[in-house]
C-alpha cells in the first residue's frame, strides 16, 4: 500500500468514526416518555404530545390511545410502565406513597333539562329531591304541571336515585334523551357535547351558574377534577412536557373539549 493510499484509508476511517460518534451521541440525546391511564383527557393530552413534538422534534411523548381507568395510570406509574399517569380524580391516601399528584383541569356536570321547562334555580336538596323521586312533578320546582322523568347512569354513586329512573349507558345517550323529551332531567359533562345540544340548559345550583369562573373559585362545586401523577418530583422531558400544558398554548388545547385549566 503507498503512502497515498494509506493516507486515503486514514481518512476514511476518520469519517466513519466521527459519523458513528454522531450517531451515538444523538441517540442518546433524544428522550422519550410514555402518557396512559384514564381516557377522561386522552384527546387533550395527545394533543399536547403533538404540538409538543413539533416544537422540539428531538422528544418523543407516546400517549396510550387505550383507556385504562385512574387505576391503570396509578399502576402504570407504579410499576414504570408510565411516566406520567393521567387520572380523573385526586389520590387516595392508600395510593399516595411516593406519587406525586398535579391537577390541570376541571371538568363540569351539570343538572341539566329542556330549555322549554320554566325552572331557573334549583336547591342542593331539590336535586336530591327530585333524583331519589320524592319530587314526581315539575311543579314542585316552579315549572309546570308535568310529570318528571329522571335520567340517570351507573356511574352517580353517591346520589340516591329512583327506581322508576331510566338507566342509559353513555353521556351522549342521556343528552340525546334531554334534548328530545321536555320532561326529563340528567346530570351530564358540561364539556363540548353539551354544546353540541341547543334544546337543553344547565340550570344553576343554589343561585350559582356553572360556569369557567366559578368551576375555577369552588364557588361552583360540581365538578371533577383531571390531573396526572408521576413517581416523585418530575425530570428531563417529563417536566418540560408538564410545564408545555401550563402554557398559554398547552391551556387553550386542554380547554379545547370543554375542561377547565387550572394550571
Amino acid at each position: 500500500m503507498n503512502r497515498k493510499e494509506n493516507k486515503m484509508k486514514m481518512k476514511t476511517q476518520v469519517i466513519t468514526t466521527l459519523a458513528l460518534l454522531f450517531i451515538c451521541v444523538s441517540a442518546s440525546a433524544q428522550e422519550k416518555i410514555v402518557v396512559g391511564g384514564s381516557g377522561s383527557l386522552n384527546d387533550e393530552i395527545t394533543e399536547l404530545a403533538k404540538n409538543f413534538m413539533a416544537k422540539n422534534p428531538g422528544d418523543s411523548v407516546e400517549v396510550r390511545p387505550e383507556s385504562m381507568s385512574t387505576e391503570g395510570g396509578v399502576e402504570g406509574v407504579r410499576m414504570g410502565r408510565f411516566h406520567i399517569g393521567l387520572i380523573s380524580r385526586p389520590l387516595t391516601q392508600t395510593e399516595k406513597g411516593k406519587l406525586l399528584y398535579l391537577p390541570i383541569a376541571r371538568s363540569m356536570a351539570g343538572v341539566v333539562f329542556h330549555k322549554s321547562v320554566p325552572v331557573s334555580n334549583l336547591s342542593d336538596a331539590q336535586i336530591c329531591d327530585t333524583f331519589s323521586g320524592k319530587l314526581k312533578s315539575w311543579k314542585d320546582l316552579g315549572g309546570n304541571d308535568a310529570k318528571i322523568t329522571v335520567l340517570t347512569r351507573k356511574r352517580f354513586k353517591d346520589l340516591v336515585i329512583t327506581a322508576h329512573a331510566i338507566a342509559l349507558v353513555r353521556g351522549n345517550e342521556v343528552l340525546a334523551a334531554l334534548d328530545k323529551r321536555p320532561g326529563t332531567v340528567g346530570i351530564v359533562n358540561l364539556g363540548s357535547n353539551y354544546r353540541d345540544y341547543e334544546n337543553i340548559k344547565a340550570v344553576p345550583i343554589n343561585s350559582i351558574s356553572p360556569t369557567a369562573e366559578t368551576a375555577r373559585t369552588e364557588k361552583y362545586r360540581y365538578f371533577s377534577e383531571r390531573g396526572l401523577i408521576t413517581q416523585g418530583e418530575p425530570h428531563g422531558l417529563t417536566k418540560r412536557f408538564i410545564e408545555f400544558m401550563a402554557t398559554a398554548e398547552g391551556r387553550k388545547i386542554i380547554g379545547s373539549q370543554g375542561a377547565i385549566p387550572i394550571r
